[in-house]
């Protein structure tokens, strides 16, 4: 009796249940529009995650079989293994004056997850880390695609660049010292050398000083890549993203600096199979240095000083600033501040290609002796003053004299003393290796990137990463 009671309620129980499924089913739930959005999102988050979840599964189930299926020819490095090398670059703050920021700020352009917990970060998303907020115990914030087949990127939106808001590809790092947050992006070599490219020479230069660029640049990064001189000291980035390496995303990507980077793939600058340090610079004085500029004990073979004449029409050529004795007088107090006379400032010694390598002033209380191409350049720092170019066009001066390759005029008093020197100087940069308007005048003349950078560097040969 009781027995079939119990059947007759769980009968009724189902039904009442099965009737209130097809109501619901005729009726049209009204959800607020950012409930709607919010659920959408959390389903595409649901499905990258079971997605991801069965690629690993595939992926460790096949990493056996695929492991007894290599060969030794598979094993072989080749260009297309080098296309997958490598580097990990150290993202400075806006002005690039320091490896550590305040404050991070990112927009996700794609879908990207972060390794250690998980979390997914859709594109449009944006991710805020506050200078007082701390990491989780996993100690690093690992963001990477979801899908690596297509283009992925992620735009810094604290960082300020040339091109304004930089966004970048491949991984992006991001830890946490007692300084502040650092951020590293690992990516491609050959990826990373898009963003350098434009950076380093204008996009509108001709194709094969560009891919002459692009063979320096590889060159450059593949020998810092071995130094693993970690310059942040935080044990994962090779290089940065400013002059102290190679400039990179301060200019944006363009179509004609990653064709020169795809046609000339993989390729660097080698010396009896080694590759060399590959330097570059924007405009000569009329010849090349070797780098006796920075004391070098002895030259290497690969940079010996060749005549330039090819960017004599570039506004850099020739230039000339005014310093008064004053404005060396404080230049001086930096090393000797108790100085209140400037007696006299002269050049000791220049080198093979005319570069000041020795520079003395005298003071009423003592001598300043400045013996390299940077210290003498920031002594002489033209910062809001005016330089007057070959052309007689003038640009305001920077932190740096253009160039170390220079003459003294002094201006005298009628007592003798010096109320100042005009400086006469050529060129910009510090003259070493290949000169970049030379490079693309060259081009203009005929000249192919092979025959451009057989000139600036001596006995060198064009070889695949992959031969070194």
């Amino acid at each position: 009796m009781n027995r079939n009671y119990l059947i007759i309620c769980l009968c009724c129980v189902l039904a009442l249940n099965g009737l209130g499924i097809q109501e619901l089913k005729k009726q049209r739930i009204e959800l607020r529009p950012e409930t709607e959005e919010l659920i959408k999102r959390e389903n595409e988050k649901k499905v990258i995650q079971r997605n991801s979840k069965e690629k690993m599964e595939e992926t460790s189930e096949s990493k056996s079989k695929s492991e007894e299926k290599r060969t030794n020819a598979e094993k072989s490095e080749t260009k297309e293994a080098n296309q997958e090398l490598e580097i990990s670059v150290a993202i400075m703050t806006g002005q690039y004056t320091s490896y550590f920021h305040e404050r991070i700020e990112l927009e996700f352009e794609s879908d990207y997850q972060e390794e250690n917990s998980g979390k997914l970060y859709l594109a449009n998303e944006k991710l805020v880390l506050e200078k007082e907020e701390e990491l989780s115990e996993a100690g690093r914030l690992v963001l990477s695609p979801v899908d690596r087949t297509k283009e992925n990127r992620i735009r810094v939106l604290s960082v300020e660049r040339g091109q304004g808001t930089p966004s970048y590809g491949g991984t992006l790092i991001i830890g946490k010292e007692k300084d502040g947050w650092y951020m590293v992006n690992r990516l491609p070599l050959e990826e990373y050398l898009y963003g350098v490219v434009p950076s380093e020479m204008p996009s509108d230069y001709e194709k094969e000083a560009l891919k002459a660029q692009a063979v320096c640049a590889r060159t450059y990064a593949w020998m810092q890549m071995q130094k693993n001189q970690d310059p942040v000291g935080i044990g994962i980035a090779q290089v940065d993203d400013s002059v102290s390496y190679q400039v990179y995303q301060n200019s944006g990507e363009s179509e004609p600096a990653k064709k020169a980077v795809n046609e000339t793939k993989g390729e660097i600058l080698t010396k009896d199979g080694q590759p060399i340090t590959a330097y570059y610079f924007s405009t000569s004085h009329g010849k090349t240095s070797t780098n006796e500029v920075w004391e070098a004990s002895a030259p290497v073979s690969y940079l010996k000083s060749v005549e330039c004449k090819f960017d004599a029409s570039v506004p850099w050529y020739q230039w000339k600033v005014y310093f008064s004795s004053e404005r060396l007088l404080e230049q001086a107090k930096n090393k000797l501040p108790d100085a209140s006379v400037l007696e006299k400032m002269e050049i000791e010694k220049t080198g093979e290609a005319d570069a000041v390598l020795k520079l003395k002033i005298e003071t009423d209380i003592g001598v300043i002796q400045l013996g390299n191409e940077y210290e003498i350049r920031e002594f002489l720092s033209p910062q809001n003053l005016e330089i007057v170019r070959q052309d007689e066009s003038t640009v305001k001066g920077g932190k740096l004299l253009p160039s170390a390759y220079f003459t003294l005029e002094a201006q005298i008093d009628e007592n003798g003393k010096p109320q100042g020197y005009m400086i006469h100087g050529g060129g910009y940069g510090h003259g070493v290796g290949m000169s970049q308007n030379g490079a693309n005048q060259m081009a203009k003349l005929g000249n192919n990137y092979q025959e451009i950078l057989n000139y600036f560097y001596q006995e060198v040969e064009i070889a695949p990463i992959s031969g070194v």
